[in-house]
């Protein structure tokens, strides 16, 4: 079949197949995800197909840096070579552009593949799920960040924390999901979510200070009270950790962060919550 397999640009028309794949693979995204990874990078998310749609992959570029996802292979073609053909085109489109560092968070059942396409593990991101609970006391100086809020201070803790400029998709997260900053003696904050089909993804969640960390996680907690959460937290971040496994959070799996061509000097130890696997 791989002979006869062609990949071309994804459209809307296609969610539909996309949703598909993700409850094969019990994945937690909705068709929002869909339609923001289309919105975000229109000509950088293909379908692979032969009489049929067989796969997905989505990039998206923040600058130099590009982030590979929602590589999915139907469940009646695996094994056949399109995953792989899916990631090459994708890689062979990013460099085409001139992106120094491609990323992504791999599964133990792709992490093989990725390596041997040049990919390189950096560190662990551990999926940490529970349901949220309310505390007695949250931080009153926390609040809503909205389309109105001056945000430079919290784009250049983002930069500061990830090593690359995310303005387009943070927005994009901001006009439709929960988010919140603090801006105090303890350090700058904020935390974003988005909802899921089997819990809500708290995330991305970047802190200057441990404190304020703990902080405006506990914001999150209390907003979300009673409901399921996902939490991505790189391994790196004991205090993180140490923060969800106390509110009652428990792991459920690990993803591997991994790069091609040039290593970012991100801050694993500033971020309390990845922004999923779509965009780390």
């Amino acid at each position: 079949m791989e002979n006869s397999i062609t990949i071309r640009q994804m459209q809307l028309s296609d969610v539909p197949f996309g949703m598909q794949l993700v409850l094969q693979a019990g994945w937690n995204q909705l068709e929002a995800d869909w339609h923001r990874a289309l919105a975000m990078q229109t000509d950088g998310c293909f379908l692979a197909e032969a009489e049929r749609p067989l796969g997905t992959v989505t990039t998206c570029l923040f600058g130099k840096v590009a982030w590979i996802a929602m590589v999915l292979v139907d469940v009646s073609a695996r094994n056949q070579g399109i995953g792989k053909k899916l990631m090459e085109h994708a890689i062979g489109h990013l460099e085409a552009q001139g992106i120094e560092t491609i990323r992504l968070d791999a599964t133990v059942f792709g992490k093989g593949l990725y390596e041997k396409l040049g990919f390189k593990e950096e560190y662990e991101v551990v999926r940490m799920k529970g349901v949220a609970k309310t505390l007695a006391r949250i931080d009153e100086e926390a609040v809503p960040w909205t389309k109105e809020t001056p945000a430079a201070p919290i784009l250049d803790l983002d930069l500061r924390a990830t090593a690359k400029r995310r303005e387009a998709f943070l927005h994009s997260l901001v006009s439709s999901n929960p988010c919140y900053y603090s801006m105090l003696e303890d350090g700058v904050a904020y935390a974003c979510s988005r909802k899921g089909r089997n819990a809500v993804q708290l995330g991305p969640i970047i802190a200057s200070t441990v404190e304020a960390g703990r902080q405006i996680s506990d914001v999150m907690l209390y907003h979300f009270n009673g409901m399921p959460v996902f939490a991505d937290i790189p391994a790196p971040n004991k205090a993180a950790l140490r923060w969800a496994s106390s509110n009652g959070l428990e792991e459920q799996r690990r993803f591997i962060r991994m790069y091609r061509g040039k290593k970012l000097m991100d801050s694993p130890e500033s971020i309390w919550a990845s922004s999923g696997p779509e965009k780390g």
